[in-house]
């Protein structure tokens, strides 16, 4: 599913997702920035996994995109609040006083926010049925309709909001909104706007939670015959659009793996990374950059074919731009051993970058369609049969094994024995 859509306007199918547009003059910052910036809280207030349902998008089996169709799935609320000074009078007199906020009204304004959601909203589109559009109704209740996240009395939030039923081979997706906050209001702003309750940055980050995928992995010559039970978790920090691409996202993940053969979690971690660039951010970020206005149709009209003379600099496509974020898990060749990786691919078309190169025929690129029942690998094929050389030569080299290798791998992982178990006899 190709978004080519301006984001303002509905998009004409249902996997086609629009850019998230709250109101914010901050930047969207990265999970760890907004990590690292927070304060350290003195009390924290919250409610855990409020379950509730709504329909929000695709579920674990898909959907056809017709709104009054779209199944109504559970879904998980968490909100977390730090406050700015300690609960001090409330603790002293064990009764709610004014220096808390009592976990009973972030309750209602969770339930209340959800009814509302599935009896107010009256959608235009069906992207406006996701995961995305609960979050920003929560952060909208919990700040201008209840008045619980303002910066006086807050340094920062957490919403997020699980999808446990959206997987069929994980534990679901989560969105989490993170939310930090300066005790100065900025005075004259419109009201609602984030300088009315003193947001100075929030991260928005999409996770998809603990696939667990038969795969071809591993050095050994008796694991290149079998496959193991790899599991994986992905996080695309920056998530900046509505609808349920995470779906498009699991598939593409999913046959990655099972397709695959290498030998290392690193080549693996590396080349879910790169197909969730090329083949559904990419083609995310060209549809919502080169549609915003017929002044922007006409730019990218005008910027060339060859993406190392596109001038990015002097385009949007930084501010929409994901940290993709992979960890890999596997079975140890030993009992004492679970081996794992994890890595992070900034996916700026930096001339500087690693990853540069998956830009090219940047104008090209789609998104599978969801009726699309074959193999990522002939996906590519058929509608990439010119597919840049180079970048199937990389895809060769990573997935080809080596016999030689893997036989010399094999002696000098024997030669090592786990270490002695101190039960045994």
């Amino acid at each position: 599913m190709e978004s080519q859509a301006d984001p303002r306007d509905p998009p004409a199918n249902p996997g086609e997702d629009y850019l998230f547009n709250l109101d914010m003059s901050c930047d969207l910052m990265s999970e760890w920035d907004i990590q690292q910036a927070r304060e350290k809280p003195v009390a924290v207030i919250g409610v855990k996994d409020a379950q509730l349902s709504a329909p929000v998008g695709a579920n674990a089996w898909g959907w056809n995109g017709v709104m009054a169709e779209c199944p109504i799935q559970p879904i998980l609320v968490s909100v977390s609040v730090a406050l700015r000074r300690a609960f001090k009078m409330a603790s002293e007199d064990d009764d709610i006083t004014e220096d808390t906020i009592h976990y009973g009204r972030i309750r209602s304004a969770i339930l209340e926010t959800v009814h509302r959601y599935n009896t107010k909203l009256k959608p235009d589109n069906a992207a406006e049925l996701s995961i995305k559009n609960i979050v920003t109704h929560l952060i909208g209740a919990l700040t201008i309709r209840h008045h619980l996240t303002v910066g006086k009395n807050v340094n920062w939030s957490s919403v997020k909001v699980m999808l446990p039923k959206s997987s069929l081979h994980g534990a679901g997706t989560s969105l989490t909104m993170q939310t930090i906050y300066r005790e100065e209001i900025l005075e004259d702003q419109e009201l609602g706007s984030p300088e009315s309750i003193g947001v100075m940055g929030r991260s928005l980050s999409l996770r998809i939670h603990d696939l667990t995928v038969p795969t071809l992995i591993g050095m050994l010559e008796k694991e290149r015959f079998r496959k193991q039970n790899v599991i994986v978790n992905v996080e695309v920090d920056r998530w900046l659009w509505y609808g349920d691409s995470h779906w498009d996202m699991e598939q593409i993940i999913v046959k990655a793996m099972e397709e695959s053969s290498f030998q290392t979690l690193e080549a693996l971690a590396e080349h879910i990374g790169k197909l969730l660039t090329r083949y559904v951010l990419i083609p995310k970020i060209i549809g919502a950059v080169s549609t915003a206005s017929s002044e922007a149709a006409k730019t990218w009209e005008s910027f060339s074919d060859d993406y190392k003379k596109v001038p990015w600099e002097e385009t949007d496509v930084k501010d929409f731009c994901s940290i993709v974020n992979i960890k890999l898990e596997k079975p140890g060749i030993y009992m004492d051993t679970i081996p794992g990786v994890e890595m992070s691919m900034d996916i700026q078309p930096q001339s500087n970058s690693p990853y540069f190169y998956l830009w090219e025929d940047y104008e090209k690129l789609k998104i599978p369609e969801r009726s699309y029942n074959g193999t990522l690998k002939d996906w590519i094929a058929e509608n990439y049969p010119d597919e840049p050389l180079a970048y199937r030569k990389r895809k060769l080299e990573a997935s080809e094994t080596e016999p030689a290798k893997s036989r010399k791998t094999t002696e000098e992982v024997n030669s090592h024995p786990s270490s002695p178990n101190p039960t045994a006899s």
